[in-house]
This record gives structure tokens, C-alpha cells and sequence, in this order.
């Protein structure tokens, strides 16, 4: 059994499929395949059902999956350790949700600059992939907003922030010295789509505190949301990271009567070697977080 065949034989197990399995490994489908087959031959059996495009863990394949993780989870480990004695940067892969990654780390990367000797590879992506990828060790750790139920995963809070209330500049409620949830579902409501965690509590906090949502617009980007607003089309809540920056369009007011707030959690396997690199960029991403949350 070879390191390669691990790799290749863990892509098709999460990818179900050789042909997107063998573009994720930088190969050829047929050497993929080859591969494969040899190490089935090697271990006396089928380790997929192939049914049609898609493929399935047999059971033999269910019983290899979680030993074959293992196995290049400390194979990787070695060579990070190797890598740091010799003093080398490296690289560091991080992902980040997609209610956090636009807005959070353009500002880490800035507050890194541009000395830095280590190479980033940073993942946008939703919070089951990132959590996927992490328990793979195919990502050092990822950022994403709580609440995180992963008993097998290390958890850590590294920030804050509130959700707010966003309008047009010239809204009535811009007026209001308070504005309360039942103020901002009463209007038009521009509403942040649930496969996000950060709609998902959004909607929550919503259904506890204030009932019935005016929903007229339903979307997965935030981005055209806020566009909606400045076109006047609505308000909505969003996270306050999302508009940190000046627009003479918008209009943010603090939430009163409700508890409006996400954590924002810092997720990594607790066997996955990390590098003086990455605990570093960790340190510096946990004192960044906090200050950039609590502005």
C-alpha cells in the first residue's frame, strides 16, 4: 500500500466519483483508476461499488477509510515536523466560511503584509466542507461561526461581533432613537439565505424575539443584499463585519430589546501536526479577530 494510493483511494471515498477524485489529485482518470485497482488486488478485494458515475464505500472500504486517514494524517505530520526542523516557512492552508472569509481576511493579509515568508493557501467554502476538509487534514484549521457541535475537533472562540440592522441612509428608522426586531421585520425584509450559519441565526434569533418575517427577498450573497438596500428595496440584518466599511448609502443601527451576536470560532484537528508557521499565523489571527470584532 503506497502513500498515493491513500491519497487517491480517501478522494474518491469523499468525492464519490474517479473522474472529479482524479482532477482534485492533479492526475489522469486512468492512472487514477490503475491505482486504485492495484491497491484493490493488493488488499484481496473491492474497495468501491461502482454504480454507474457514482461510487460507494463497500463495506471492506468503510473498514479501510478511517485507518487510511490516519495513516496519511501522520505520513503528513512527519513531513511538517521534518520541515520545521530544517527551519523551512512552508505552507499554511486555512479556510474560512463565506460570512467571514470576505470581510476578515483581507485585513489579516494586510496586517501580515507583504514581508511574509510562508505561503497562504486559503479556502472560501461553507461550514460543512470546511469541517470536512479539517477532519481530512487537508486544511491547518478554519474559521467559521459558532454554534460548533464537534466533539472529535478542537473549538476555539476567537472573537465577538453583533448583528445590526442595515437601511437605506435616509430610512425612517434612521430616525428612531431604538430600533427593535419588530421595527426591522415589520418592513420590507432583504432576508440572508439559511445555508448559511449566520442566517440560520439570524432566523432564529428572529423567530424567538419577534415572530413573522416580512420576507420579499431571499438570497445566499451578501453582497446583493446590500446592493438591494442602497436600491431601497428593503432592510435586513447582517453581521457587523459586513459593514465595517464607510457607505454613505447605508444606514446602521444597533438591535434593542434582543440579544443579536455570533461567535467566531477557530476549528482544527487535535492529532494534525501544525507547523511554527501556521501556530503562528494562528496566534496572529486570534489577536487580529479579536480586535477587528470588538471595533
Amino acid at each position: 500500500m503506497e502513500f498515493q494510493q491513500i491519497r487517491y483511494f480517501l478522494a474518491v471515498a469523499e468525492l464519490h466519483n474517479f473522474t472529479r477524485a482524479a482532477e482534485r489529485c492533479n492526475v489522469a482518470q486512468p492512472s487514477l483508476s490503475q491505482q486504485i485497482k492495484k491497491l484493490e488486488n493488493e488488499l484481496g478485494g473491492p474497495l468501491f461499488h461502482r454504480l454507474g458515475r457514482k461510487v460507494v464505500l463497500t463495506e471492506q472500504g468503510e473498514l479501510l477509510e478511517p485507518s487510511a486517514r490516519r495513516i496519511l494524517l501522520e505520513h503528513d505530520n512527519a513531513i511538517d515536523r521534518l520541515g520545521d526542523s530544517f527551519s523551512r516557512g512552508g505552507t499554511v492552508a486555512f479556510g474560512a466560511t463565506l460570512t467571514i472569509a470576505p470581510y476578515l481576511i483581507p485585513g489579516l493579509l494586510e496586517k501580515i503584509g507583504n514581508e511574509r515568508v510562508l505561503e497562504l493557501r486559503i479556502e472560501e467554502n461553507f461550514t460543512e466542507k470546511l469541517l470536512e476538509k479539517v477532519r481530512a487534514g487537508t486544511l491547518d484549521f478554519a474559521i467559521m461561526s459558532s454554534p460548533v457541535d464537534e466533539p472529535d475537533l478542537l473549538v476555539k472562540v476567537i472573537g465577538k461581533e453583533s448583528f445590526v440592522a442595515v437601511m437605506p441612509r435616509g430610512h425612517r428608522l434612521m430616525d428612531q432613537q431604538e430600533v427593535g426586531l419588530s421595527d426591522i421585520l415589520a418592513e420590507p425584509f432583504l432576508e440572508l439565505s439559511h445555508i448559511h450559519c449566520a442566517g440560520q441565526q439570524i432566523n432564529e434569533i428572529c423567530n424567538m424575539n419577534a415572530g413573522v418575517k416580512n420576507t420579499v427577498f431571499l438570497s445566499s450573497q451578501i453582497e446583493t443584499i446590500r446592493r438591494l438596500v442602497r436600491e431601497k428595496q428593503g432592510v435586513t440584518i447582517l453581521p457587523r463585519m459586513a459593514v465595517r466599511s464607510a457607505d454613505d448609502e447605508l444606514g446602521v443601527k444597533e438591535i434593542s430589546g434582543a440579544k443579536l451576536e455570533r461567535e467566531i470560532t477557530l476549528v482544527q484537528h487535535p492529532d494534525r501536526y501544525l507547523t511554527k508557521s501556521a501556530r503562528g499565523l494562528i496566534e496572529l489571527l486570534e489577536e487580529f479577530a479579536l480586535d477587528y470584532t470588538a471595533e
